[in-house]
């Protein structure tokens, strides 16, 4: 037999109201924590199941949030990779960044559920049938957002993660690349480097963090009047420009692309950091096993993830849509070190 609230509400010694409050799965009820606990604990003695159905039907609310998950497996261009063949293996761990953000938000939240769409490929109008009370949607810095663009308008409230230009009307959660890009610049700099390179697609790639990224190091290298070279996209021509003196330092703007240049100056017997300094982004898993520790900029994945749910149920809440950029910082391994004579 089916126990009702109001058993519940009797046994907890207090109104059915309260329990309907402390059992709705929402925040911002003023309810005494130890009134709540003991609401809960009454519920799980009597086995009580709230009807969900019947809530939503009163509500117009499911409390359920959908997650589309556009970016999985992306990071960096094959074309860039220079033949490390452990990329697709290291990719994967901004997707478990990704979902511990969400997961540690929803949790802190008291968010009932996430509904994770399969990334790619479904109608967009499938994403508005009712059953999420608002998207988050993890961009493809690589794809573009055409998601976004095909859901500008739509009445469900969406939060863009891994974009900073999302349509109007939508909130964003990004990492603040252009920062990221001059904090390592400025960390080579530091260390008496001047001929530093940018290694990577950058402006030219057509994708938004990796313009950023360059522009940071560009931004950093006119502050101090050092020579800004063009982005190198290929090992054989780096490996010229350190012989010629050209460069002495290298910002790579991912950690696999720094894999990449590990790998073109060790065949050409050039060491890191003996040779050239080196400094990527990411921080992705295994980044303390390149160049025996790559210096890199940490690339807040989770957090990035957490905030977007935070802004998303402050849309539920009737709030206007945000912007918001996340700081990254270095973290210094055995990659770089001071410029010999400096």
């Amino acid at each position: 037999m089916k126990v009702k609230i109001t058993e519940v509400a009797l046994a907890a010694g207090v109104s059915s109201a309260t329990v309907s409050k402390v059992l709705s799965g929402r925040t911002g009820y003023a309810v005494h924590a130890a009134t709540a606990e003991r609401v809960r604990q009454a519920a799980l003695d009597l086995g009580y199941m709230p009807d969900v159905a019947a809530r939503n039907l009163r509500t117009g609310r499911t409390g359920q949030l959908g997650v589309v998950l556009e970016a999985v497996g992306s990071s960096e261009p094959d074309s860039l990779l220079g033949g490390v063949t452990a990329g697709s293996a290291v990719r994967r761990t901004f997707d478990g960044a990704i979902m511990a953000g969400l997961n540690d938000a929803a949790r802190e939240l008291e968010v009932p559920a996430l509904v994770v769409y399969p990334g790619g490929g479904k109608p967009p109008a499938s994403y508005l049938d009712g059953r999420v009370d608002g998207l988050l949607i993890s961009c493809d810095p690589l794809r573009g957002h055409g998601l976004l663009e095909a859901l500008r308008g739509a009445a469900l409230p969406i939060v863009a993660l891994w974009t900073e230009t999302p349509p109007h009307g939508m909130s964003a959660v990004d990492v603040d690349h252009q920062a990221g890009g001059a904090l390592a610049t400025r960390h080579l700099l530091g260390l008496g480097h001047h001929g530093v390179a940018f290694y990577g697609g950058g402006e030219a790639s057509g994708v938004e963090h990796f313009r950023r990224r360059e522009f940071g190091y560009r931004q950093a290298m006119l502050a101090v009047g050092a020579p800004v070279q063009q982005a190198i996209h290929d090992g054989e021509l780096l490996v010229e420009a350190v012989r010629r003196g050209e460069v002495s330092a290298v910002f790579a703007e991912t950690d696999l692309a720094a894999a990449a240049v590990v790998q073109a100056l060790s065949r050409a017997g050039l060491r890191v950091p003996g040779d050239v300094s080196l400094v990527g982004f990411d921080d992705i898993l295994g980044a303390e096993y390149i160049a025996g520790g790559l210096t890199t900029v940490y690339h807040p994945a989770a957090e990035m993830a957490a905030e977007g749910v935070h802004a998303l149920m402050r849309r539920l809440q009737g709030e206007g849509p945000s912007r918001l950029l996340l700081p990254p910082r270095l973290i210094v391994r055995r990659s770089t070190q001071a410029r010999a004579g400096t």
